[in-house]
């Protein structure tokens, strides 16, 4: 009795054992979708709390209900802004993936090692981004108009402006100035 079915050949077993080690090691689905939106990068968005902390005294006093009024709103931009960043991120990946698949770090990013279907992240991203702006809209429709604008310019970032020398800071700095800008969310 043969535990592989390669009967003798030690080069069809190996590659028989790696291919089950590859697969016994993959994350399941919903880690792999949880790493490729990134949240280590949702620390970026903590610059939606700089409205709350610099209107202290101005327009909330601590422990007030005017204080968890703004706290709760400006967690819930966080959380908003990480999902739309998010988006962008899955999208982004998936239309980098054959490069990414040639970089050496890169290269382990759920998508491009395969851990991730392209379609799970596509789904995924259409899911969330307009799920995102109609919650917005119910947080603030100032909030709804700067996340409608900050997905147009990252649309711009991942299509063509990405590959524009200087243009693609300026994206980037400005994408951070959406983040910190705070009517009355």
């Amino acid at each position: 009795m043969t535990v592989f079915p390669a009967d003798g050949d030690p080069q069809q077993a190996v590659a028989l054992r790696d291919s089950i080690r590859r697969v016994m090691s993959r994350r399941p689905l919903p880690l792999g979708l949880l790493k490729a939106m990134r949240p280590k990068q949702w620390i970026k968005n903590l610059l939606v709390f700089a409205g709350f902390v610099f209107t202290l005294n101005e327009r909330w006093r601590p422990f007030t209900p005017e204080m968890w009024e703004y706290l709760s709103r400006s967690a819930a931009a966080f959380g908003l802004f990480s999902l739309i960043s998010s988006s962008v991120y899955l999208l982004n990946d998936v239309l980098d993936v054959e490069k990414d698949r040639a970089h050496p770090t890169k290269k382990n990013r759920p998508i491009a090692s395969g851990e991730l279907p392209p379609g799970v992240a596509i789904a995924v991203a259409l899911v969330l981004m307009p799920l995102c702006l109609v919650v917005g809209y119910l947080l603030s429709p100032a909030f709804a108009a700067v996340a409608a604008s900050y997905l147009v310019m990252q649309f711009a970032y991942i299509f063509v402006l990405k590959n524009v020398v200087l243009l693609d800071v300026f994206v980037i700095a400005t994408g951070f100035v959406m983040r910190a800008v705070r009517e009355r969310w």
